[in-house]
C-alpha cells in the first residue's frame, strides 16, 4: 500500500472534526513522503489546513480544544481545557509550554504559560472553577463566593484537588464546607449563611436581633446565659427587641435555675 493510500485510510478512520499532523503518519512513510502526500491531498481539496502544521478533513468543523490538544501532542507540552475569557470571548489554553498565539480557521487560540499545578487544575471543569477562585486572590475572595462555586461538591471532589491548591484557598474551602455553627447549635435559620466562619459574639447578636425564643434558648444552652447577656448588653437593639430579649433571658434564667434546683433536690 502506498503512502498516500495509507494516509487516506487513516484519515477516514478518524472521528469527525479530528485534527492531525504529518507526525501522525510517519509509521506509513518517510517525513518527506508524508509531507508530499498531505500537500497533494490539500491541493485536491481532500484536507485543509486548520492551523500551522495541523490539518483536518475538508469541510469539517474543528473544535478549539481539538486544536489545542493536537498542538500539545506535537510539542509534548501539557495543556488544560480551553477557557473563554472576558467579554471578547478570548480563547485561552493553560499550558506548560511557552505563551503564544496559534491561528486556526475562524479563531485564534492564546496559549498561556502557567505553573504545573494550574495546568493540572485547568484539565477538568471543577479544576477550572478552583483556578478561577485562585485567580481572585486571597484578599478579594470571600467564603460566600467559595461556597456559591463549590457548595454542591462532594467532600471527595474537594480532597482530590487539595494538593494542587495554595494553603489559603484550601483553608477557605474547609471553612466554606465546615459544619456551620447555626447547625451545631440547632438554630432554626442559617444566621451564618453569608459567613461560615462567623465569630461567636456576632452570631449571638444576630440571633438576639431576630429574638425567636427557641433560638435564644439554644444560644443560652450552648454558650451559657451569662455570655449571651454580656453580648446583649454590648449591642444596641430596637426598644421592642430589647424588651422581648430581656423577658426571654429572664424566663430562660429562671427555668435553668429551677431545673438545677430540682436536680440537686
Amino acid at each position: 500500500m502506498g503512502t498516500s493510500q495509507a494516509i487516506r485510510q487513516a484519515i477516514a478512520s478518524k472521528p469527525p472534526g479530528a485534527a492531525f499532523s504529518s507526525a501522525d503518519f510517519l509509521s506509513v512513510g518517510t517525513r518527506s513522503a508524508v509531507d508530499q502526500a498531505l500537500s497533494r491531498m490539500m491541493r485536491a481539496g481532500v484536507i485543509e489546513r486548520v492551523a500551522r502544521g495541523l490539518y483536518a478533513a475538508a469541510g469539517q468543523s474543528v473544535a478549539t480544544q481539538t486544536v489545542a490538544n493536537a498542538v500539545a501532542q506535537k510539542t509534548g507540552e501539557q495543556v488544560g481545557l480551553v477557557i473563554c475569557e472576558g467579554t471578547a470571548r478570548r480563547l485561552v489554553v493553560p499550558t506548560s509550554g511557552p505563551s503564544r498565539s496559534v491561528k486556526a480557521i475562524g479563531f485564534t487560540v492564546q496559549f498561556r504559560r502557567m505553573s504545573p499545578r494550574k495546568v493540572q487544575l485547568a484539565a477538568s471543569p471543577k479544576g477550572q472553577v478552583l483556578l478561577g477562585l485562585w485567580s481572585r486572590g486571597k484578599t478579594k475572595l470571600t467564603t460566600l463566593e467559595i461556597l456559591r462555586a463549590t457548595g454542591d461538591w462532594a467532600k471527595e471532589d474537594i480532597e482530590s484537588y487539595a494538593a494542587l491548591l495554595p494553603a489559603w484557598l484550601r483553608r477557605g474551602l474547609e471553612q466554606a464546607h465546615s459544619i456551620r455553627k447555626s447547625v451545631k447549635i440547632g438554630l432554626s435559620g442559617a444566621y451564618d449563611w453569608s459567613n461560615s466562619a462567623i465569630r461567636d459574639d456576632v452570631l449571638i447578636a444576630k440571633v438576639l436581633e431576630k429574638h425567636r425564643f427557641e433560638d435564644v434558648a439554644r444560644l443560652c444552652f450552648y454558650y451559657g446565659v451569662l455570655r449571651v447577656k454580656r453580648v446583649f448588653k454590648r449591642h444596641v437593639f430596637e426598644p421592642m427587641t430589647c424588651a422581648s430579649v430581656t423577658r426571654m433571658l429572664g424566663n430562660i434564667s429562671k427555668g435553668l435555675r429551677v431545673s438545677r434546683e430540682r436536680a440537686v433536690g
